[in-house]
């Protein structure tokens, strides 16, 4: 505002130095009756106005231009230390970062990508290039052309062998730049394959020593010689818990099987896998007095695994049995355009709301001697969990204590 008025008051000394010199030159002719030596003296007196005015705007000038430069140097020093807090922060975090265009070339790289990749300067250079990925290159060029975000677990083979979850994502002030981090869990999935191999290997090992336990029980209980009351009590207590710890045992392999091995599809018709299960174990539920039903198409068709499909459904099927005291236990297949949901309702003793999230834990039990008198294992809902899970699906389960469960399976059709 101040260097606004002072343009103003420099503009009126120039004109009234101008008006006055005209005058003078008008006096020096004798155009009109005024002294031209005090014409000429206000003249002067103006034009040193006008010449300290040009002279204080020419220094104030000067100073905002200095003032400028000073804050622009300010400015860039600022951006230029938020810059290197940015890289430093990147360059300390465990997770490969880069910022590339929609083309896939990068355009930075922060320290822990360069040393997951052993590529020395990756700015400028295609992301296949760098990580001779190309499932990684299509997941940036995926990202870029839709600007949503893209996740992915990646094997890259060099420069070693690894697994990497892959995230790319864009944002609306980033441009055309797409964001992409890799965190290698390389260890994790060789933790798990160990875990997995380990629980396989332990569960087929104990077949044999308890098949030979339970054979050697029968036969001495069978044998002609005179046992007491409280031997053959013990013999069929041990028979027992041998047929549990078998079941455990098959339970596990299947629970390994369904982790580690990927699912051999084919056309499957879930309705018939279904009303299979109802049908097999209809005698069972008529013996505790329920009442079996099954709702569905005739037909419909999935693209899953039958073998497994049916371990699925004998799971549900057989829990709500053994959960419901009275009443009766349902299945209703609905198929839609994409999906088939499966709905498996029991009237039976429900589950807590504070436990219903940890239904499909390993060996987790609502009523553990519930479960223990019934012969359960602890582990068919994590089976049912893993196989659905693996066939692109979900597992959800509605349930209040004491007014029975609803176990919902929606599986994708396929091709």
């Amino acid at each position: 505002m101040a260097q606004r008025y002072g343009f103003y008051a420099l503009g009126l000394c120039f004109g009234a130095a101008a008006f006055l010199a005209v005058l003078a030159f008008l006096c020096l002719f004798r155009v009109i009756a005024i002294q031209p030596a005090f014409a000429m003296f206000f003249a002067g007196v103006l034009m040193t106005i006008v010449g300290l005015q040009v002279q204080a705007g020419i220094k104030a000038a000067s100073d905002l231009a200095i003032h400028r430069q000073s804050q622009a140097e300010l400015l860039q020093a600022q951006l230029e230390e938020q810059k290197n807090a940015v890289d430093a922060m990147a360059d300390g975090l465990e997770i490969a970062i880069f910022i590339c265009d929609s083309r896939a070339i990068i355009q930075y790289a922060n320290r822990r990508a360069i040393e997951l990749f052993r590529f020395d300067q990756p700015v400028g250079r295609n992301v296949l290039a760098v990580t001779l990925s190309y499932d990684l290159e299509q997941l940036v060029l995926t990202g870029g052309k839709t600007r949503s975000p893209q996740n992915a677990e990646i094997s890259f083979t060099y420069p070693d062998e690894r697994v990497g979850h892959a995230k790319v994502w864009c944002s609306e002030e980033s441009g055309e730049r797409v964001f992409l981090s890799v965190y290698e869990i390389t260890d994790l999935r060789r933790l798990e394959r160990i875990r997995q191999d380990f629980v396989a290997n332990v569960s087929h090992e104990l077949r044999t020593p308890m098949t030979i336990i339970r054979s050697m029980a029968e036969t001495i209980v069978d044998d002609e010689t005179d046992l007491s009351e409280r031997s053959i009590k013990y013999l069929n207590k041990i028979t027992s818990e041998v047929d549990r710890l078998s079941m455990i045992s098959q339970d596990l392999l299947i629970l390994s099987a369904a982790e580690s091995n990927p699912v051999r599809k084919q056309r499957c018709d879930i309705a018939e896998v279904f009303r299979t299960a109802v049908h097999n174990l209809e005698k069972k539920a008529t013996d505790k007095g329920l009442t079996m039903t099954f709702v569905g198409p005739e037909q419909c068709m999935v693209e899953a695994n039958t073998s497994q499909m049916t371990q699925v459904a004998l799971n549900l099927v057989e829990n709500a049995i053994k959960y419901t005291t009275s009443g009766t236990v349902s299945v209703e297949v609905t198929p839609s355009e994409t999906n088939i949901n499966v709905a498996v309702t029991d009237t039976g003793i429900g589950i807590p709301s504070d436990q219903i999230k940890r239904v499909f834990e390993r060996f987790y039990r609502v009523d553990r001697a519930r479960s223990r008198a019934t012969g359960g294992t602890g582990l068919g809902l994590s089976i049912v969990k893993h196989i659905v899970e693996a066939h692109g699906g979900t597992v959800a389960v509605d349930s209040a204590l004491n007014h029975g469960s609803t176990f919902t399976v929606e599986l994708p059709i396929g091709d």
